[in-house]
């Protein structure tokens, strides 16, 4: 859900359009999907525990990066939090205004190439983003700038790529079991999809540990883990079976990082 860089001014206009289209696509049925939006109150009350956890609980002014539909926005919020939110398709952010309508700055915005000032923030959050970007290094530089001194940054992401034997199995079980029971099967584009994803940088997986490192060398320090299990857990107690297995058929996980 969000701008990306290419190696030249014309291939860079065609990849933009391309993702814009893709993710405006997906807008509509977005929320539907498993893990997308908070469904329930002990699912918004584990996304409170984290965004704690991360930020502490003292109101503070945070960046939703690539926000998609306003959901982190909305837990944000609900914690008291002053929030300017971004997202590349509009057709992602005429569902965030529609829920949150001026309590939030929802603008849109270019995750990889932001137009705000230094040090314009105290918190900078994202979810499943860092996983589709193009030039990490210049999104990373770039979230540096923006945040203040002992600002802190949380990265909600996974492995969308790889898994191992046992999460393959539980995914065939998941798909097996929404077959039987009817469940609803969210379709994309797949070769739209294939396009964008095969110039990801990490089409070949995001791991904890790569990520990481790369934020240590923009600058970060102090990368911890932060419990996104909670998160998961809840998500699972309203879920379809099928759903709830899907959700641990994925390494998934969150991190903190701290401007110094």
């Amino acid at each position: 859900m969000q701008d990306t860089n290419a190696s030249s001014p014309g291939a860079n206009y065609s990849l933009k359009e391309e993702i814009r289209a893709y993710w405006s696509s997906r807008a509509a049925s977005f929320d539907q999907q498993v893990g997308h939006a908070i469904k329930s109150e002990a699912e918004l009350a584990a996304f409170q525990s984290l965004l704690r956890q991360a930020f502490g609980t003292e109101s503070r002014d945070v960046l939703d990066l690539a926000c998609g539909t306003g959901e982190i926005t909305r837990a944000l919020l609900s914690l008291g939090h002053k929030v300017t939110a971004i997202d590349f398709s509009d057709d992602m952010l005429a569902r965030a205004r529609a829920k949150h309508g001026d309590k939030a700055r929802i603008l849109s915005g270019d995750a990889e190439r932001l137009l705000d000032d230094d040090e314009s923030y105290d918190a900078l959050v994202t979810r499943h983003l860092v996983w589709t970007l193009t030039d990490p290094e210049a999104a990373f530089a770039e979230w540096f700038r923006v945040l203040k001194p002992g600002g802190r940054l949380l990265v909600i992401d996974g492995d969308w790529i790889n898994r191992s034997w046992i999460q393959n199995l539980i995914n065939r079980g998941a798909t097996w079991l929404r077959e039987r029971s009817g469940g609803t099967v969210h379709t994309t584009d797949k070769e739209a999809f294939d396009s964008i994803t095969r110039r990801f940088f990490f089409r070949g997986g995001l791991s904890y540990e790569r990520l990481g490192a790369m934020l240590h060398e923009a600058g970060f320090a102090r990368i911890e883990p932060a419990d996104y299990r909670q998160v998961v857990r809840a998500q699972q107690r309203s879920a379809a079976l099928h759903d709830a297995l899907r959700l641990v058929s994925s390494t998934r996980f969150a991190l903190v990082a701290t401007k110094a």
